[in-house]
């Protein structure tokens, strides 16, 4: 089941709105809309201004939209940046915890590392200031604006530096986090400041955990005032403890795989069958050579796709007599999608399985040109293990 749909292309990147985008939509509609005025002599809704409910909830739509907007501007200065510095950007999604750029890989360069992060800070605080800039100058030049139009303007403009401010938080993977690991890396090996980001981050993590349901962090700070019960941060605390520990997990396997090329992993052995091949052949095949996965070619030699035991597990026992593995290869959009030469890094390798959700990719000869064999993300796993237990 797909979790985002494109909905755009800005610059060449795709912009994707996750599922989860609705609900948290929503709930910024109805907070604008109900929200209190002025609190602290602070607007922070339109909740205590008499005016017509669709109007108020119009209004609020247009002000979540602008702030989903500016989210999206905020992981777009990430991947300007970033692109200038020669990564690869697939997409930015909108989710419930806000923007995400997914990115080829983050440079490992401390310097290009803490420019990229801090892109996405400044273009928030840029924004804010616009919006409370607008908000004071209307208010100083007298000048006669509907009032819930005023409110929402500081509201935007709030709303970006509390995000700007949010994001520099040393708390690993967030933006200050980042900042925080090129710091470190300037003065260490990468994968130690990685580490150390890493365990930075999660201790904050767990601080906003307790802090959420003892007291909303951000209403002490604007107001003094200890307001229980907030279950936004427990999960946002979650969400960046879980991202710190995947971060932390990823960057050991790339630094271990560091010099690794792909024939260093490959399978030789047990690769290919022919596409006219019956299923209930290949089910034996895959029983007795205990292999899950095989590349799929024709009398030719011509790579046509893959086939693995996922496949095979979803057929009835009627249709495994009367199929052949033409009928249930997985599909693929290009034959770069699914191959790569023997000399490539083992990490390039990797990042093509993520990137294009795939187990296995075929191998093709550097000189030859003709497939040579199978890397999958099983071997990968094993080979690592092997590696960390020769350290």
């Amino acid at each position: 089941m797909r979790t985002s749909i494109q909905v755009g292309t800005i610059i060449g990147i795709p912009i994707r709105l996750h599922f989860t985008f609705l609900f948290i939509l929503l709930g910024i509609i109805w907070g604008f809309a109900i929200g209190p005025t002025w609190e602290y002599r602070i607007p922070l809704g339109l909740g205590d201004i008499e005016m017509d409910p669709f109007l108020r909830y119009s209004l609020s739509s247009i002000a979540a939209i602008l702030f989903f907007f500016t989210l999206l501007l905020h992981e777009m200065s990430h991947s300007y940046i970033a692109m200038k510095f020669g990564t690869k950007i697939h997409s930015i999604t909108l989710f419930f915890f806000g923007g995400l750029a997914m990115m080829d890989d983050i440079p490992r360069n401390p310097e290009k590392e803490w420019r990229i992060a801090i892109a996405g800070p400044a273009m928030s605080f840029a924004i804010g200031g616009v919006f409370i800039l607008t908000y004071f100058g209307i208010k100083t030049l007298n000048l006669v604006i509907y009032e819930p139009v005023e409110i929402l303007v500081f509201i935007l403009g709030f709303f970006n530096v509390i995000l700007a401010f949010f994001n520099l938080l040393p708390a690993f993977p967030m933006d200050g986090g980042r900042i925080f690991r090129a710091f470190l890396a300037k003065r260490m090996p990468f994968l130690k400041a990685t580490k150390w980001a890493v365990l930075i981050g999660k201790i904050f993590a767990v601080i906003m955990a307790v802090g959420g349901f003892l007291a909303n962090p951000f209403w002490f700070i604007l107001t003094g005032e200890i307001v229980t019960g907030n279950i936004l941060f427990p999960l946002l605390a979650m969400f960046l403890y879980i991202a710190a520990t995947e971060e932390e997990s990823a960057t050991i396997t790339f630094a271990t795989l560091e010099g690794i090329k792909v024939k260093n992993v490959m399978r030789i052995e047990r690769t290919s069958v022919l596409e006219d091949m019956p299923i209930a052949e290949l089910a034996s095949k895959m029983l007795e050579e205990k292999t899950a996965e095989y590349a799929v070619v024709n009398e030719s030699g011509e790579l046509k796709g893959f086939v693995t035991f996922e496949e095979i597990k979803k057929l009835t026992a009627e249709q495994r007599h009367f199929l052949r593995v033409s009928d249930v290869i997985s599909p693929f959009n290009s034959v770069s999608d699914i191959i790569l030469e023997e000399e490539t890094a083992a990490t390039e390798a990797l990042k093509r399985m993520v990137r294009n959700k795939r187990n296995v990719l075929a191998v093709k000869g550097e000189v030859s040109g003709n497939f040579v064999g199978i890397i999958t993300k099983r071997d990968l796993a094993i080979y690592i293990e092997m590696l960390k237990g020769s350290a």
